[in-house]
């Protein structure tokens, strides 16, 4: 498999446990009250998995993604077929698991912002094939670069201009305003989603800036790192 890094939706709980509607977890991967369905201080992982161009033609989930937390042994969850990513894991900020990807999908880690946990929209995350990947670049009159990094950001509340401080291509807006659910992905640094194709990997790491915030996230070759943040403007 190849490499995936995603910057996901999180809020409390006891290890590799799935909490259910009779233990006070929610039901939709959505905010999240204060109430947490998860032990030990740990963070409720709520939302969803899929593939890059759900729902086109029909949904499709992300099956057998194998989560672990970064820096632990063990699977805490693979994917049901929709995707779900209902799962407790050890609290930090950001919060950081390892991905494995099933079949021709992108490997790598998920990492999750704090003030992505309670925003505006449930978090739903965006796993590519290769295959895909070589066919969407081009449409996108770009060229996959398997030396180089690439950065999806979902933008868990509002939405506006983000930069990363590291030499990338065109970034690449992914919106839904014109049909719920089918994004349109046009060049554009503000968007739904916003990819960083082709990022230098001369750095470990890379600086994702929001209007609010600074967010730092890990930069690797032929992999796929995806950073849910969130901002809301008052």
């Amino acid at each position: 498999m190849r490499s995936l890094v995603l910057v996901m939706l999180a809020a409390c709980g006891g290890h590799g446990q799935s909490p259910g509607m009779g233990d006070g977890g929610p039901s939709d991967g959505g905010p999240l009250g204060d109430a947490s369905p998860c032990a030990n201080g740990d963070v409720f992982l709520g939302g969803e998995l899929v593939d890059w161009d759900s729902p086109d033609p029909t949904f499709l989930g992300v099956f057998m993604a194998k989560l672990s937390v970064s820096g632990l042994p063990g699977t805490i969850l693979s994917t049901p077929p929709n995707g779900r990513l209902d799962v407790c894991v050890p609290q930090a900020d950001p919060l950081r698991l390892d991905v494995d990807g099933p079949d021709d999908y992108l490997d790598g880690f998920m990492v999750v912002a704090r003030d992505a946990l309670q925003s505006l929209h449930p978090i739903s995350m965006r796993d590519i094939t290769m295959t895909r990947a070589l066919s969407f670049y081009t449409e996108q009159g770009l060229v996959f670069d398997p030396n180089k990094a690439h950065v999806l950001v979902f933008l868990a509340g509002d939405r506006s201009t983000i930069t990363l401080d590291r030499a990338h291509g065109a970034p690449q807006a992914g919106n839904d305003d014109a049909l719920p659910d089918t994004f349109v992905w046009t060049a554009g640094d503000s968007g739904r989603y916003v990819l960083f194709p082709n990022v230098d990997v001369t750095q470990p790491t890379g600086t994702i800036r929001d209007p609010l915030a600074s967010h730092v996230v890990p930069l690797v070759a032929g992999k796929l790192t995806m950073v849910a943040v969130s901002f809301i403007f008052i």
